[in-house]
């Protein structure tokens, strides 16, 4: 006797690929556990200590760009001699962003410090976006004029850097080198890693001697 088997057929699997949004998630939180791990390391040469905050530094802003372009948040870097920082733009002032920690002031090891470059750099092209879009509302933060000690302190706080919330950043060049203290000890002055940045991310670290 011939039995009858009923062939069932498989219902189509449908495949769905990751969203950009969830992939630049998922890169957010990778560089993340990348800049809380990477860096538990302590060289014992001069060249290794600029290494480890260059390259953390680069790790911070890169996911700080991330961060941006997943929140919809115009961010600005704000650097000084021995630290720097990331602000939000919240369409009046600057401010530190809140609960979140990983984006406040960052200072750097003793005898550490920074120069920033913002012209001069190899760059033809013209500039992705008018950075006065950010300081028209803050014309009174800029003059120097006003004595009072909360607008000192709105002022002193406006970023160099602007990150915008489409990805696109403003070119920089960020070097990590000793100064002139920490100089007289050992001949320490032709060492340094530069960290620059053209219109976007990821970054491009040199180091630990860098050609003028």
């Amino acid at each position: 006797m011939k039995k009858n088997y009923s062939i069932l057929s498989k219902p189509a699997i449908k495949t769905k690929g990751f969203t950009l949004l969830e992939v630049l998630v998922v890169i957010a939180l990778i560089g993340l556990i990348i800049s809380s791990v990477q860096f538990n390391f302590s060289g014992k040469r001069p060249e290794d200590t600029l290494k480890r905050v260059s390259h953390q530094f680069t790790a911070l802003f890169e996911n700080a760009a991330n961060y941006g372009l997943l929140n919809n948040v115009e961010l600005g870097l704000y650097i000084d001699k021995n630290s720097y920082r990331f602000l939000g733009y919240d369409g009046i002032k600057w401010n530190e962003i809140a609960q979140q920690d990983w984006l406040a002031r960052q200072e750097l090891p003793e005898g550490v410090t920074l120069t920033l470059r913002l012209d001069d750099l190899p760059i033809e092209e013209p500039l992705l976006f008018d950075s006065s879009v950010f300081t028209e509302k803050n014309e009174e933060f800029l003059s120097y004029q006003s004595v009072d000690e909360d607008t000192v302190q709105e002022k002193k706080f406006l970023p160099q850097v602007y990150m915008l919330s489409g990805g696109d950043i403003t070119p920089f060049s960020l070097t990590f080198h000793f100064n002139e203290e920490a100089s007289l000890y050992d001949d320490l002055s032709e060492l340094g890693y530069r960290v620059t940045g053209f219109y976007s991310t990821p970054l491009m670290i040199e180091g630990p001697v860098l050609d003028e």
